[in-house]
């Protein structure tokens, strides 16, 4: 399963390098209207307490969550992990080869970066229903096998996160 799991990220890699380029013209645009005077607050850790919160979550969490983790920059661990547990109820629920369709909802700030992740699902074949100016429910059929709900779910998150949105969830149909 992780195996696919990966693939279906290779696949969906080409989908996260449009967001990221629409993510950079955005927040070149968004660069340009902010004023020169800009107060910016960082955290200071010293190196012991980085390494000593990394070893906490490493600790928290399965390998297998940790390496998904790593091909969805975007997500919350808590998040990979709670979608992960529930990779065996999808595999009874929708054994392998059913056709299935796969919703998922999303909010974002603006209509612009809305219309922008619309046009990235479009192209990835999924269709589009606007809910309202800054809502949307994006959805293909697919045929299921393991880890292929899962890795939809994920490679949808992710895209939704990368442009700033919030992953509202998903709608399984038989």
């Amino acid at each position: 399963m992780l195996k696919r799991l990966i693939g279906a990220a290779i696949a969906a890699g080409a989908a996260i390098g449009i967001a990221a380029a629409v993510k950079l013209i955005l927040q070149n645009e968004e660069d340009e209207e902010e004023e020169e005077s800009e107060v910016r607050f960082i955290s200071l850790k010293d190196e012991d307490e980085v390494k000593e919160e990394g070893e906490e979550k490493k600790e928290e969490y399965s390998e297998e969550v940790l390496e998904i983790a790593e091909l969805y920059p975007y997500l919350d661990v808590k998040f990979i992990a709670e979608q992960f547990g529930r990779n065996d109820a999808f595999n009874e629920q929708y054994p392998e080869d059913s056709l299935i369709t796969i919703s998922h909802k999303a909010k974002f700030d603006d209509t612009q970066t809305m219309n922008s992740f619309v046009k990235i699902g479009e192209d990835n074949g999924y269709g589009s229903e606007i809910l309202n100016e800054t809502e949307v429910k994006i959805s293909r059929k697919m045929f299921t096998e393991d880890g292929a709900i899962l890795s939809d779910i994920f490679n949808v998150a992710n895209q939704v996160a990368c442009l700033k949105g919030v992953y509202e969830g998903y709608n399984i149909e038989l």
